[in-house]
């Protein structure tokens, strides 16, 4: 295959689409079970039959150090030989080794040409199936956004990952829970007022480094180095949170960024059609259980933090699974370090307060779980106003894309508070969810300049915009909707072709 750019690539996906399937074909059907959605597609491209063709899962099998591959389109690379000379570090490769990387390919890679030319060079075939349904061809709209925010930047002589902003938001976020923490290791001193407020301030400064730092440590936008990324990253999930960077790359960047809102693929919605403490998606059966889901859901949120220090070691670890996502296996090092940080964490958070400072169980126990549930509530909010809403659409994993990669995010994510910079500032930018799906690799405290001018873009391909007026409207919206699902589950907005 010769040197091509990005553009050219595009281009030739653009062309593509009218080869792709434009109805439901008879035969578009998973290739096989896997729990009750399906895994395994034909691909949308036609393929050259004088190259090799491989299947999803002979690909699959690539996905480590000795031999990794990914496919673009239906294009098969082997990059094994790149990974020790990827600027962005081996890492980020060998999560994605073995995956269709179509859409991360180029969110990763908004803004320039080179990346295309380099992986050009270590093509080997193409795939004939793929794990999960693919997403038609950009026709236009995302390339139109990613050139008028690139002009930005440019324009602005500004550096899309600039890490200052981050940085000092952390070191913010850190003091106030270091005064949390000092008057719950002293507990006993103070009156039941103190201890509670003293934990909910550490709770929610544990919240909002993951929200800023973390979050944009995840998607590679604080900094232009490898080095940031895990430092900071790790840092604040791993160190501080006592929970997994590593199982947030396999649910969150690798699963939710690239299948929002698809079930049976997005690892942050249920699996089964039945069994779940959720009726989110229309997909799932309606029974007499969810009818108060609205109720017992607001409780259950404030087991999220918890719920994520277990399920990196239930499911990322000994399953090798984050929802529909294979996990690939990390390297003796990391699973290491993994065992030191939680110890770590264990230690500060837990024995030097009891044993050291002397806290007694019953204030420590009850200023912890306190501190949990003001992380679980302050993380589970943000989140869930973002996707699970009457204005979101839930694309049938059973069904060809009709829409393109970029148009999806917009049609599955709801923006709020515009303009609000307080809100900006509690949310880690999360209201401004629609541009955080469209470039992750920008950050975050960015997204107020770039939303107008996406905006425009919008309105010119008639693109539809999810925006509400305040946190509160978008509050009120998720409940809403857990009552609709939860009771008569009509009025969603399944999409189909």
């Amino acid at each position: 295959m010769s040197s091509v750019t990005q553009t050219q690539l595009l281009k030739r996906n653009a062309a593509a689409a009218s080869a792709a399937p434009t109805s439901v074909p008879e035969n578009y059907a998973p290739l096989s079970l896997d729990i009750s959605r399906g895994k395994g597609f034909p691909a949308i491209f036609p393929n050259n039959h004088k190259m090799k063709q491989y299947t999803w899962e002979e690909v699959a099998q690539h996905n480590t150090e000795s031999s990794a591959w990914v496919y673009v389109g239906n294009q098969v690379y082997d990059i094994t030989r790149w990974l020790d000379h990827h600027p962005g570090g081996k890492e980020i490769l060998l999560l994605t080794a073995g995956r269709d990387v179509s859409d991360l390919f180029v969110t990763y890679h908004p803004f320039t040409d080179k990346a295309a030319a380099v992986l050009a060079k270590y093509h080997i075939g193409e795939v004939k199936t793929t794990e999960f349904p693919q997403f038609a061809p950009d026709r236009g709209f995302y390339r139109e956004c990613r050139q008028v925010v690139g002009e930005y930047f440019a324009k602005n002589k500004l550096d899309h990952k600039d890490p200052r902003s981050g940085l000092w938001r952390l070191a913010l976020f850190l003091m106030g829970a270091a005064l949390g923490y000092a008057v719950m290791c002293k507990a006993d001193a103070y009156g039941w007022p103190a201890r509670i407020a003293a934990a909910i301030l550490f709770g929610v400064c544990q919240a909002l480094p993951l929200l800023h730092s973390m979050h944009d440590a995840s998607h590679l936008s604080i900094g232009s180095s490898p080095v940031w990324w895990r430092t900071i990253g790790r840092l604040c999930m791993d160190w501080f949170a006592g929970a997994s960077i590593y199982s947030w790359y396999n649910q969150h960047t690798i699963g939710h960024h690239v299948y929002t809102n698809i079930m049976g693929a997005d690892p942050d919605l249920p699996m089964a059609e039945t069994g779940d403490m959720r009726r989110i998606t229309p997909f799932q059966k309606l029974t007499s259980f969810y009818k108060w889901q609205h109720v017992y859901l607001m409780v259950l949120y404030g087991l999220l933090g918890l719920k994520f220090r277990v399920q990196d070691i239930t499911g990322t670890i000994i399953d090798g699974t984050n929802g529909a996502i294979r996990v690939n296996q990390q390297s003796s090092y990391d699973l290491f370090m993994q065992a030191v940080t939680k110890s770590v964490w264990v230690l500060w958070r837990v024995a030097l307060p009891l044993y050291f400072f002397g806290v007694s169980s019953a204030a420590f126990w009850s200023t912890f779980f306190i501190a949990e549930l003001a992380t679980g509530y302050y993380l589970a909010f943000n989140f869930q106003v973002s996707h699970v809403s009457p204005q979101a659409v839930w694309p049938d994993i059973q069904l060809p894309m009709s829409d393109e990669w970029a148009i999806n995010q917009m049609h599955t994510s709801i923006d709020y508070s515009h303009g609000s910079w307080i809100t900006t500032f509690l949310s880690g930018a999360l209201n401004y969810q629609s541009i955080h799906h469209l470039f992750p690799s920008v950050s975050q405290y960015h997204y107020p300049a770039i939303a107008p001018l996406i905006e425009a873009v919008c309105k010119k391909h008639g693109v539809r915009y999810n925006k509400l007026n305040s946190f509160a409207e978008a509050f009120y919206a998720h409940v809403e909707y857990l009552k609709q699902m939860g009771r008569e589950g009509k009025d969603v907005h399944v999409h189909h072709m």
